[in-house]
């Protein structure tokens, strides 16, 4: 298993993306050599519980970590390779899940609920995710050192982004809005609520590229998406790929200056009031090479995108398109479509009319193919490390680190 993941990592000279050699090497360092690797952190540290380190995970499908398995994911690789570097117990709480939107008005209020993150739900929204955490906390009697914090794709929409016909500039003021204004006011109230806590704001990255592979079951793909839009219809293949990479580069650089934006916004306050909070910005780096179905891609897929599916067994997907006869590659897309069907399954007792019917059935099917697009066990690395590279500088300066030799004495 080891071998394969570590070939899978083209580590040949790209001239515009040497930035991205070094995370990659580290990435295959970290495989070779990190003992929490694919465990749930190997080396357990149990000193006092009085003693453990708060971390607190709000935020989208990205944070929760969509089509991982618990121990993939980059919050609980964080967590084990902080127990390592403080000596200290590291519990995490985890209020982020999947189509998380910031504030509740930016979505329609869905009478759905879901216990499994993996779910894909507007609500509670990241605002709401905080009220509850300042609940827990405050019954636990604790507070967050750490939160891992991100936010906005599913304001500015996910149909936006993958609609041929959206106009940048409509694109542009959304991601502004939403990733600028909202986020900022999100982190004020982040602030005020957890004064002593370090805030790390992690980036999106871009979906499509040049090198976004260009099959006929993705243009078949790109056209069933943008079928209801009239604009769109009128679009050749190439007009239409044209328009989604343009839309993908301008949804990454417009997310991620806004966010940016607000982090800095946010510290230039805190430096001017009492509050000790300090908020980073963890720019996450995917190459073109990264993006949905590229050749070197670190995002989930179809299951037949990453195989030697036969052009016969392609052909039977093709005439299938519409159906679930088609998997993601995601390792956790059973245990979700149990879930998405437990979610939005028709209701006792009520009588739905055509169009509840058929709005209930796209949730299903978004919910079955959440993972699509999302970070794969290999993206969720590149998040660790970029996570690792930031808190590094951290650790020693708030004081996480605990004397293992005085803490042994104590006991």
């Amino acid at each position: 298993m080891l071998r394969l993941l570590t070939m899978k990592i083209n580590l040949t000279p790209k001239p515009l993306h040497q930035a991205l050699l070094l995370p990659l090497g580290l990435v295959v360092l970290f495989l070779l050599t990190a003992t929490s690797a694919f465990a749930d952190c190997a080396n357990e540290v149990k000193p006092s519980s009085n003693d453990a380190l708060q971390m607190l995970v709000l935020g989208d499908s990205i944070m929760w970590g969509q089509g991982l398995r618990e121990e993939e994911k980059f919050s609980s690789r964080v967590k084990c390779w902080l127990q390592e570097r403080t000596n200290r117990e590291v519990k995490v709480h985890v209020e982020a899940h999947s189509g998380a939107v910031i504030s509740a008005e930016s979505a329609a209020r869905l009478s759905f609920t879901a216990a499994n993150g993996e779910v894909n739900l507007p609500t509670p929204s990241i605002n709401e995710q905080l009220d509850h955490a300042i609940q827990f906390y405050k019954e636990d009697r604790s507070s967050p050192a750490l939160i891992l914090l991100n936010g906005c794709i599913n304001d500015v929409g996910v149909k936006n982004l993958l609609a041929a016909s959206t106009p940048l500039d409509d694109l542009r003021a959304r991601a502004r809005k939403s990733c600028g204004e909202d986020m900022y006011s999100l982190l004020q109230r982040v602030r005020k609520s957890f004064s002593q806590s370090h805030v790390l704001v992690t980036s999106y990255y871009p979906l499509v590229s040049l090198q976004t592979d260009d099959n006929a079951f993705l243009r078949l793909l790109v056209k069933k998406l943008n079928s209801q839009r009239p604009e769109a219809r009128q679009m050749t293949d190439k007009e239409m790929r044209a328009r989604l990479i343009a839309i993908s580069d301008e949804w990454y650089q417009t997310s991620t200056a806004s966010l940016m934006e607000a982090v800095a916004k946010t510290n230039a306050e805190a430096a001017l009031g009492s509050s000790s909070t300090k908020v980073t910005f963890v720019e996450i780096q995917f190459g073109p090479e990264h993006v949905f179905a590229a050749p070197d891609t670190l995002l989930w897929n179809f299951m037949f995108a990453s195989t030697n599916l036969s052009g016969f067994r392609k052909v039977i997907v093709l005439l299938s398109f519409g159906t679930t006869a088609y998997k993601t590659n995601d390792h956790v897309r059973e245990s979700r479509k149990k879930s998405c069907e437990q979610t939005f399954k028709k209701p006792k007792g009520i009588k739905e009319d055509k169009d509840q019917k058929n709005a209930r059935q796209d949730l299903f099917l978004i919910c079955r193919y959440a993972s699509l697009g999302h970070p794969s066990q290999m993206g969720a690395l590149i998040y660790t490390e970029a996570i690792k590279a930031q808190l590094q500088q951290i650790i020693e300066k708030a004081g996480w680190k605990q004397d293992l030799n005085r803490a042994l004495t104590l006991h």
